[in-house]
């Protein structure tokens, strides 16, 4: 196994990667950013939010930065949620809400530190969803829920029928 050489955080922050990294521990970490499955959910699920957008009083954001921890920790979740009014900055601090679109190259155990990444982050609300297993999951401080049906929701974006988006 070859031997990783370290990130400086500041170069880390002033560097654009296609696609996206994370940085974890002073690493930079890959994204799997999926294919047409992932693509497609991904942009149905944007697509819902950002018809509720006003109305609700939230911006739905795709693929940006998210300060995880003073550690420092940036996770880039698929999609996130944000309340208005909030900061506008290059990178968002405690989303409402992280959405994460697996991929068939995602790995259990990755997921599974991102979502506490973000829950210690304070974003009250993660969702998991598998477009090819066609499954829906939401975490949140209390733990990892399979909702009945496919129907997750917070008090924010309201429901969202995974079931009709896996279609």
């Amino acid at each position: 196994m070859a031997a990783r050489t370290p990130v400086p955080v500041e170069v880390y922050l002033r560097t654009a990667y296609e696609p996206e990294r994370e940085y974890v521990g002073g690493e930079l970490l890959d994204r799997h950013v999926g294919d047409y499955s992932h693509g497609l959910l991904q942009a149905s699920i944007a697509g819902v939010l950002g018809s509720r957008e006003h109305e609700r009083g939230f911006r739905a954001f795709i693929a940006v930065r998210v300060r995880g921890s003073d550690e420092p920790r940036y996770r880039v979740p698929d999609i996130c949620v944000k309340a208005w009014p909030h900061e506008i900055t290059p990178i968002l601090t405690c989303p409402d809400l992280a959405i994460e679109v697996l991929s068939p190259e995602d790995r259990a155990g990755h997921m599974l530190a991102k979502i506490a990444d973000y829950l210690a982050a304070g974003i009250p609300y993660v969702w998991v969803v598998d477009p090819y297993k066609r499954l829906a999951m939401a975490a949140d401080h209390s733990g990892i829920h399979r909702p009945p049906g496919l129907v997750l929701s917070t008090p924010l974006v309201g429901e969202v029928d995974f079931a009709a988006l896996f279609q």
